[in-house]
C-alpha cells in the first residue's frame, strides 16, 4: 500500500506573515488560529493528503495544567496538532522518523526546519510562496493567461546558503 502525502504547516510561521491573520493574532491569538485552520480546510488539496496544522502548545491559551499538552483535533480533513515540544520540533521529528520523507511537504520559513527538509529530502514550500499562491487561487482566473509575478528577491541570508551549498572546493576550479 502506498504512503500517503502529508503537508505540515508551521502555523505561527504563516499566521504572523498573513496580511490579515498577523494583525489580528497580536489582538486575539485564539481568533486567528481559528480563522487559519478555517482557511486551510477550504484550501486543502482536493486528493488524499493529509494536513497538519501545527501549533505550540506553549503559545494556546490553556491553564497551566494543560500547558505542553499534545493535542490533535479535526476539523474536516485538517489534524490541527498542539506540540507538546514547539511545533519546529514536531515538524522536525515527523520528518525524520517518516518512511519517506519525500512524500513530505512542508509550509515554514523557519531556517531550522528548512535545514531539516533539505536534509532528509521531504519538500519545502516557504511561507511567502504559499500566501502568494493562496492569493492567486483567490483571484481566480482573472488573472489567467498573465505571466507569472517574477519571484521575490533573495535575502542576504538566502544568498550566501545558496553560495554555501554550491561552493566549489578551491581545488576543483583552478584557484
Amino acid at each position: 500500500m502506498a504512503e500517503r502525502r502529508e503537508l505540515l504547516i508551521d502555523a505561527f510561521n504563516v499566521i504572523f506573515a498573513h496580511p490579515q491573520l498577523g494583525p489580528l493574532v497580536r489582538r486575539d491569538q485564539e481568533a486567528a488560529r481559528e480563522q487559519f485552520v478555517a482557511l486551510v480546510n477550504q484550501k486543502r488539496p482536493a486528493d488524499a493528503t493529509r494536513v497538519y496544522v501545527v501549533f505550540d502548545a506553549h503559545r494556546a491559551k490553556a491553564s497551566a495544567a494543560e500547558t505542553g499538552r499534545q493535542d490533535v483535533a479535526y476539523r474536516g480533513a485538517v489534524h490541527t496538532v498542539y506540540a507538546r515540544e514547539t511545533a519546529d520540533a514536531w515538524i522536525q521529528r515527523r520528518i525524520r522518523e517518516a518512511p519517506d520523507p519525500g512524500m513530505i511537504t512542508v509550509i515554514t520559513s523557519d531556517n531550522a526546519i528548512i535545514a531539516t527538509v533539505r536534509a532528509y529530502g521531504a519538500h519545502l514550500l516557504r511561507v511567502s510562496e504559499f500566501l502568494s499562491l493562496s492569493r492567486r487561487k483567490a483571484t481566480g482566473s482573472q488573472h489567467a493567461g498573465q505571466a507569472d509575478e517574477k519571484p521575490e528577491r533573495l535575502s542576504r541570508r538566502e544568498l550566501e546558503e545558496w553560495e554555501r551549498l554550491f561552493e566549489k572546493p578551491a581545488d576543483e576550479d583552478g584557484s
